[in-house]
């Protein structure tokens, strides 16, 4: 992202407001405040998601337990008004909180931008959203006699993007992208080619996480991927895994020319976006610096970006010691050594957790703050 003062060599796709909801905050005030602060939202899980007695145990080798009792929670997962979106009380009940948490984050982020969802182009306006978590669906495995007529489009991972186009009778491209841990930057990278290829005018772009199961914790665990401790201490030389988390994030996008035409406020500008994959590595989950530093290199060359330009790199660092330390040599290699100064590097997962396919945008929302 470019300053929209500083940037107005690439103002064609800017950002126009946002919204969140996240560990231990509200509002992107209280987001920001906890970034100056340093203060860590990581915090014990309370046995109103689920019985620690049966599903804890310290031994990593004890099968069918977890040994993380730590998470990013938002509080009170399960309320919400369901008149304000027109819904029934037996419908809402039915949803996924992941579709009813991201309704709200997307009305936030609609007054944050000043804009007015039934005054929007609707075949002009498209909706891009990373999630990948279906830990509510699982919920029907206790007992089926709680599945209705509303629960299969209530917990399917199409239906989240899909929701949002519905409500605001959106009917430009519409859908969710399940890219793991980068499906929230994958979907604004769609959404900023969608522009940029004049498809659309206006993108919703958002992720979404919830942790709703012990199960996906118990796999984790099995893998030692989480922390023992119950920290992400991001490039930490202490650091023993991540935490996970859990929340919401919304952006709203909008051609720039379009933006000062009506009069919006443009907070930044996109300077590019880039994406590729790892492709085969010692292990299916395990990262290549050499592909990392390979994108770096490719979005440096083809939009121009001098490393000295850079203020900080806000980075994955989920805290294990096999990801960090590639990354931290793939951002060194393509920016770091090109730099007169120091190149200063974070994650917010060590304030928040780590937010799975919802962390890009954590991480863009604290890029876009801090200009």
């Amino acid at each position: 992202m470019r300053d929209s003062i500083q940037g107005h060599q690439r103002e064609d796709v800017a950002v126009i407001g946002y919204a969140a909801r996240l560990p231990g905050v509200d509002t992107i005030d209280d987001f920001w405040r906890s970034l100056i602060d340093g203060r860590c939202h990581v915090r014990g899980i309370p046995d109103s998601r689920w019985s620690s007695a049966r599903f804890f145990d310290p031994d990593r080798d004890v099968q069918g337990k977890t040994y993380a009792r730590s998470a990013g929670l938002i509080d009170n997962v399960y309320d919400f008004d369901a008149a304000y979106f027109g819904l029934s009380p037996r419908e809402a009940e039915q949803m996924d909180p992941q579709q009813r948490v991201l309704l709200e984050t997307v009305a936030r982020a609609f007054d944050h931008a000043g804009v007015d969802p039934n005054r929007l182009d609707r075949k002009r306006t498209g909706v891009f959203i990373g999630a990948s978590s279906s830990d509510h669906s699982t919920m029907g495995l206790k007992d089926p006699k709680m599945i209705d007529a509303q629960y299969m489009l209530g917990n399917t991972l199409s239906i989240i993007s899909n929701r949002i186009s519905y409500q605001w009778d959106l009917s430009g491209p519409s859908y969710t992208v399940d890219t793991a841990c980068s499906s929230g930057l994958f979907a604004l990278d769609q959404a900023v080619r969608a522009i940029r290829d004049g498809d659309i005018d206006t993108a919703v772009v958002g992720s979404v996480n919830m942790l709703l199961s012990p199960l996906p914790f118990i796999g984790f665990a099995r893998a030692s991927m989480l922390s023992q401790i119950g920290l992400c201490q991001a490039f930490g030389k202490n650091a023993d895994g991540y935490v996970r988390g859990e929340g919401a994030v919304v952006f709203i996008l909008r051609r720039a020319d379009l933006a000062r035409i009506e009069h919006d406020r443009i907070r930044s500008v996109v300077a590019a976006t880039g994406t590729n994959s790892d492709g085969r590595t010692t292990g299916i989950a395990m990262p290549s610096s050499q592909r990392q530093s390979d994108l770096f290199e490719n979005i440096k060359t083809t939009y121009d970006i001098d490393p000295n330009d850079l203020a900080f790199v806000e980075a994955h660092g989920t805290g294990t010691p096999v990801g960090d330390p590639e990354e931290a040599h793939a951002i060194g290699s393509a920016y770091g050594q090109h730099r007169s100064a120091p190149l200063p590097i974070g994650s917010a997962k060590t304030n928040f957790g780590h937010l799975e396919p919802a962390a890009g945008l954590v991480g863009l929302l604290k890029a876009q703050m801090s200009l």
